[in-house]
């Protein structure tokens, strides 16, 4: 059984067959069948009852969407995709709904005429069914019936259903909690919840709006943190759409919450384009810190020579497939390199693959392939429109997204070309890399074991390549300027990120001081590994337990390796974000047990869900708050929803483990909350048949802080969220990039807090710290010093944590933390703990090389 639309003309013309179009693209019904018009109206008008499916960056062509399924593409002369929109006035946008016969266009025949090669404009069907022509070679006025598209009925209604049409448009506004901008991650995740509802959704910012499932195009709104955002839907699922976006982008996306004890880098100051003469003939270059650390070696040049595409194509449907062929092979590699990668790079690839998704890009390239263009020029287009879009919007986090567009534009390219990807730089070890800039995938083809270090002329310190490189632990400095051509390739330097300066060519003196404190660090970090499975000491013998902080399974045996004597912060989020439902207890229980296995009988704490706040569930609505990271977040969360939890706290009941398995509650503020929590553990322990785990807390609050004697009672255990403790104790947001320098948590008043928690729980089993201060060497004697006994730190620093405890006394710590306690400023307890603990170590703990 079929359906028939009837097309009718979008504009006064003669009409005739498309083997009368001079362009073989058309005529040979490549890009679509159908017929075309010679114009002699002035005023495009829908072809039928409908919805704008794309209009033209430039306005030569547009495509509007039948409720029954078929779309009909107006394409307005020929190589007017060069006019840049001269001659063209659109009336409407993609998304908008319309009836037979309303305006979509209105032209400007003579300035078109006078830079197109024909004013022919072909009406084609983009989609499934069967043209029907009427009688051409005549004459034919706006609204006339031309052709007709017959489709199965079951098509058309799939098609209605999928696209929900004909139902009413919902709306929210929003306000964006967003300090830098939308960027390419959070709009990839925007992207990714648009994309798991039946409905069409779009965000609009004053006159702008874009699709949601386009990265490009919500990236080019310029949404700025605070922005009034309007959100609309229209489909099956348009309210439980706009439901799961409001929380997601009221909550900020998750911005700030993947780096928690990172420090958000300053404003990147000017670049400086020429160097200094130090002693020696020696040239510094100043930049900005991307990467912390030290090195000497030598310089590696990474330059790259620019991939020449033909303009022309081969014929649409050639062009149209290399494209299709090229993009899917990018997608591939990108898939098995994420699925290799750590969490950073998982994370950073994502929004690569988001971008080969985006309709935005795909729809510019498509249009310039149908002008005839070659499939290389054609994505070439798309790729630097957004490129040039970025870089236009005066953020220079966006602008820094730009790199993305570059680096899948390169891919791309070699993929069209044909020729295989240029082999990886062969690196000598201590290989400090030397580059105008750099893109992401060249950084992961590159052996990380020979990278010693990372320069760039350009950069941000919020690049993709600065988060890859502070995940492989490797020194990086970033727009030291175009005078970094002066550095010859193999020549000798020093990179001091530290010190935020690149030595060339340095001094006998310089490179003896740097040889000296390289070497320090690497003998001590050597003899820190060596030690690090044997347990933690200090030097009179004081048992500290050094455990890892870890984010999911995969990260469990690698930390063991490292010295990890066992868990002490399990983020369950991982198992609850990016997906559209809450995970079962049996898919909680998988997880939770694969790592208490890889952790062979070591203690596992497990936080119970801490969402809300910067962390949203599209599955868990939220009402929208002024201030999320004071309102429903953490335990509240849980309470909130105590079906989740409860289901979390079964599945955490069933976990079998020869060691100690414990449940942590995150953001604690009373005992009423613990008491809560306690009744729907007891009750998971009997509905499982297990014994109760242990239960304690996260004193991430100051009124958990203070009242830590109070709460003892009722918990085996106290960690120290260090982060979060300092934000509220100190009153500063911590994903402010302004008050980055001021968020320290080694503050007197953080530290009077810690002192007066460890002092109020020293009658549970132990008192932690599983913060950004458990990563900090200098921080480590003094937390000790207030009473902590268990420190939980990132796996990359357990070995270090224990070599810093191992080298000082109980009273060596106790006297560190009554000074600091007396000082007035972080700076001050910073300077005081280097110093000591320099003199212990009998080297430097940090510092650049002047």
């Amino acid at each position: 059984m079929t359906a028939e639309l009837i097309v009718h003309a979008p504009i006064d013309g003669w009409a005739c067959s498309l083997d009368e179009v001079p362009d073989e693209a058309f005529a040979g019904r490549m890009v679509g069948d159908g017929l075309a018009l010679d114009p002699t109206g002035t005023t495009v008008r829908a072809p039928f009852d409908g919805v704008v499916a794309g209009v033209a960056r430039t306005g030569h062509a547009v495509s509007v969407r039948s409720d029954l399924g078929p779309e009909i593409l107006i394409h307005l002369g020929l190589e007017t995709v060069g006019l840049n929109g001269a001659g063209f006035t659109v009336h409407v946008a993609a998304g908008a709904r319309v009836r037979l016969g309303d305006p979509l266009l209105t032209l400007d025949l003579d300035m078109i005429a006078a830079g197109a090669r024909s004013l022919i404009s072909p009406v084609l069907l983009a989609n499934e069914g069967k043209v029907r022509l009427l009688p051409l070679d005549r004459s034919v006025a706006a609204g006339e019936p031309i052709m007709a598209v017959e489709i199965a009925v079951e098509i058309a209604v799939a098609q209605a259903k999928a696209e929900g049409m004909g139902g009413a448009v919902l709306s929210r506004t929003v306000r964006a909690r967003l300090p830098h901008g939308l960027h390419a991650r959070p709009a990839s995740r925007i992207a990714a919840a648009a994309r798991d509802f039946d409905a069409r959704i779009r965000l609009s910012l004053g006159e702008r709006s874009a699709e949601a499932t386009s990265l490009t195009a919500m990236m080019t709104l310029g949404l700025k943190d605070g922005d009034d955002l309007t959100l609309s839907a229209e489909g099956p699922q348009a309210e439980q759409a706009l439901e799961a976006l409001t929380v997601l982008i009221a909550s900020g996306l998750g911005e700030g919450a993947a780096h928690e004890a990172s420090t958000p880098a300053p404003p990147m100051p000017a670049a400086h384009a020429a160097p200094e003469t130090g002693e020696d003939g020696e040239l510094i270059f100043t930049g900005v810190t991307a990467s912390p650390g030290l090195t000497l070696g030598r310089a590696v040049r990474l330059r790259q020579a620019e991939i020449e595409v033909p303009e022309h194509g081969r014929g649409v449907m050639l062009e149209q497939a290399a494209l299709q062929q090229a993009l899917s092979a990018v997608r591939g590699r990108i898939e098995a390199s994420v699925a290799s990668g750590g969490s950073h790079r998982r994370a950073i690839l994502a929004a690569h693959l988001a971008f080969l998704d985006d309709p935005g890009l795909l729809a510019t390239a498509q249009e310039a392939v149908e002008a005839g263009r070659s499939a290389g020029f054609a994505w070439r287009t798309a790729t630097q429109g957004g490129v040039a879009l970025f870089r236009s919007l005066g953020d220079a986090r966006t602008a820094e997204r730009a790199d993305d567009l570059m680096d899948l534009e390169r891919q791309v390219l070699i993929e069209l070309s044909g020729e295989a990807a240029p082999a990886p730089m062969v690196l000598g070890a201590g290989s400090v890399i030397l580059a105008d800039d750099l893109l992401p995938s060249q950084l992961i083809a590159l052996d990380a074991v020979k990278v010693a270090g990372l320069c760039t002329a350009r950069g941000g310190p919020t690049s993709h390549v600065a988060i890859l490189a502070a995940a492989m632990g490797v020194p990086a400095l970033v727009a030291v300027g175009a005078g970094l051509e002066k550095v010859d390739d193999g020549a000798l330097v020093v990179l001091d990120a530290d010190g935020r300066r690149l030595i060339a060519h340095p001094s006998a003196a310089r490179q003896a001081r740097a040889q000296s404190a390289v070497a320090a660090r690497d003998r001590r970090r050597a003899e820190a590994r060596a030690l690090a499975a044997e347990d933690c000491r200090t030097a009179d013998g004081v048992r500290i337990e050094v455990f890892a902080n870890l984010g999911d399974a995969a990260e469990a045996a690698p930390a063991v390796s490292g010295g990890a004597e066992g868990c002490g912060l399990l983020r369950t989020e991982f198992l609850f974000l990016e997906r559209q439902s809450a995970p079962t207890e049996d898919e909680q229980l998988a997880q939770y047990q694969a790592i208490a296995d890889a952790l062979d009988g070591r203690p596992l704490v497990v936080r119970t869900l801490d969402a809300g706040g910067d962390k949203p569930l599209p599955y868990l609505p939220m009402p929208q708050e002024e201030n999320p990271a004071l309102g429903l977040r953490g335990v509240r969360t849980g309470l909130h929803r105590p079906d989740l939890l409860l289901t979390q706290l079964r599945a955490i009941c069933r976990v079998r483990s020869k060691g100690t398995v414990a449940v942590m509650l995150p953001m604690i503020a009373s005992a009423a909350e613990i008491r809560q929590v306690r009744a729907l553990l007891d009750i998971a322990a009997s509905e499982t048949g297990a014994s109760a785990p242990l239960l304690g807390v996260m004193i991430e609050t100051p009124a958990a802080a203070v009242t830590a004697d109070l709460l003892a009672s009722h918990i085996d255990f106290v960690s120290i969220g260090t982060n979060d403790l300092t934000q509220y104790a100190l009153a500063m947001d911590r994903q402010n990039a302004h008050l980055a320098a001021q968020l320290d948590g080694l503050h007197p008043a953080v530290l009077r807090l810690i002192a007066q928690a460890a002092a109020g729980a020293a009658g549970t089993r132990w008192v932690g710290v599983c913060g950004g201060l458990a990563s900090d060497p200098v921080a480590a004697p003094i937390l000790i010093g207030l009473g902590v006994t268990e420190l939980s730190a990132a796996p990359s620093m357990v070995a270090e944590i224990k070599a810093v405890a191992r080298a000082v006394t109980l009273a060596d710590c106790r006297d560190l933390a009554a000074q600091a306690l007396s000082l007035d400023s972080a700076e001050a307890v910073r300077a005081l703990a280097e110093d000591r603990l320099a003199a212990l170590l009998k080297t430097p703990v940090v510092g650049a090389v002047a």
